[in-house]
């Protein structure tokens, strides 16, 4: 029992020598294993760190090539900015001039206009020329056609009422006037004064019989000759009416041209009322001074009567709302 025990002892010792030395080796194994296992980590992470060191340098200069190309483009979005402020006041000044030089343009237009209108205005009246008038009215109209700016549609609108309304207008025959006038003009100087004879004239005595004739009777008979020519007797239709010498024969007749011409220049300046006092005027002192028996006399005095019914005057021949037009426009022009 004791051999028995002696023999297994060794060999337990044994066993577990080589257990032991089985656990050693086991351990040495996993020691080199973990060993090997860290130098691949250290390895694959010296690897990795020189990867990030190599991202992070390549990193660093895509940031420092990103700064620079960040810093360009500041620069450049500075410089764009600059430009398109730039740009920007000078569409704004460009918008101002144009602006002006429209509004510049529509005053130069109205100005034009207004000056047409105004001497419209004194034509019609001053001398009531409605031709000349129309013919201003419808150029303005034309002028404001072409410039095709709806500021000016109500001033069009009104010139083109003015238009129609002038047309409309009964105008004097002022050219047949002035000829009938001129006419009379020169009949004046061939009127017969009132109290010229109408009868004819006396036979010339007949000369006396020559002979001898003494001194006193041819004297005598002289003076006879000069005394008749002193005193006339002449026959008047009108016992109540002046007699006037020559002289206020010929003034009568130049202050009765002088009142022809008065009439036909108030028939140019359609002035009726001065129209009317001149004829009337004329036509009383054809008929007082003047013998109302010769024909041309009373062709004088018909023709007169005739020509103070007619009418020189042109009523409601005014501009007055193309002209409140006019300046409506000119406000909305400058506002």
């Amino acid at each position: 029992m004791a051999e028995t025990d002696r023999i297994s002892r060794p060999s337990w010792q044994l066993a577990a020598l080589l257990v032991a030395a089985l656990a050693l080796i086991a351990a040495a194994g996993a020691a080199w294993m973990f060993h090997m296992r860290m130098q691949e980590l250290e390895l694959q992470l010296a690897k990795r760190i020189g990867e990030f060191d190599d991202a992070n340098r390549q990193a660093q200069a895509a940031s420092k090539q990103a700064g620079a190309t960040l810093e360009s483009v500041v620069a450049r979005l500075a410089v764009l900015e600059s430009k398109s402020q730039e740009a920007q006041n000078q569409q704004l000044a460009l918008s101002a001039m144009y602006h002006d030089l429209a509004r510049s343009q529509d005053e130069r237009v109205l100005a034009d206009i207004e000056q047409s209108l105004s001497l419209v205005q004194q034509h019609l009246r001053l001398a009531g020329n409605v031709r000349a008038a129309l013919i201003a009215l419808e150029a303005a109209e034309q002028r404001l056609s072409r410039q095709g700016k709806p500021q000016f549609a109500t001033l069009r609108q009104a010139l083109a009422r003015d238009v129609e309304r002038l047309r409309l207008l009964p105008v004097a025959d002022t050219t047949a006037l002035n000829a009938r006038l001129d006419a009379l003009i020169a009949n004046v100087d061939l009127l017969r004064p009132e109290f010229e004879s109408e009868l004819p004239a006396k036979k010339a005595a007949p000369p006396a019989k020559a002979g001898p004739v003494d001194t006193a009777t041819r004297f005598g008979r002289e003076a006879w000759t000069e005394f008749k020519q002193l005193v006339r007797i002449r026959r008047l239709d009108h016992p109540d009416m002046p007699l006037l010498t020559p002289e206020q024969a010929y003034f009568l007749r130049q202050n009765l041209k002088l009142r022809l011409i008065s009439a036909r220049l108030a028939a140019l300046q359609n002035d009726q009322a001065t129209w009317k006092a001149d004829l009337a005027a004329a036509q009383t002192w054809v008929a007082q001074y003047f013998n109302r028996n010769d024909p041309l006399t009373r062709a004088t005095l018909d023709s007169l009567k005739h020509l103070s019914g007619a009418s020189v005057s042109i009523e409601d021949a005014d501009i007055s709302a193309s002209l409140k037009a006019l300046n409506e426009a000119r406000k909305g022009v400058r506002g």
